[in-house]
């Protein structure tokens, strides 16, 4: 009787730790040593075009690259200047639309 009490204890406590752990993963997973440098490739916008298409803005070393993503792949639709893009204390702005037609200049199709 004692170890069966004891194995549903284990378990419900192996239940309770799958929660902490992942949050604990998802607060670490842009964790940056200090003294590290810049990191060579980070996300700085997204906009959801669809249910599983969306327009992604990363940041490539010293390049801004637009990227349109599908579960298919990946295309280059423009490179923007990294420059354009708000300071990092600014509050973020929330027309990521806007924020795309200002970057991206380039003949439309």
């Amino acid at each position: 009787m004692a170890s069966t009490a004891w194995s549903v204890l284990m378990l419900l406590l192996v239940l309770a730790l799958i929660p902490l752990v992942l949050w604990l993963l998802k607060r670490l997973q842009n964790f940056q040593p200090p003294g590290s440098g810049p990191r060579p490739m980070e996300l700085k916008a997204q906009l959801a075009l669809g249910a599983r298409e969306r327009v992604v803005m990363v940041r490539v070393q010293d390049r801004l690259l637009v990227l349109g993503v599908t579960p298919q792949q990946v295309t280059l639709l423009a490179e923007a200047d990294p420059g354009a893009l708000p300071a990092a204390g600014a509050p973020p702005s929330a027309d990521f639309g806007g924020l795309l037609r200002g970057l991206v200049k380039g003949p439309r199709p």
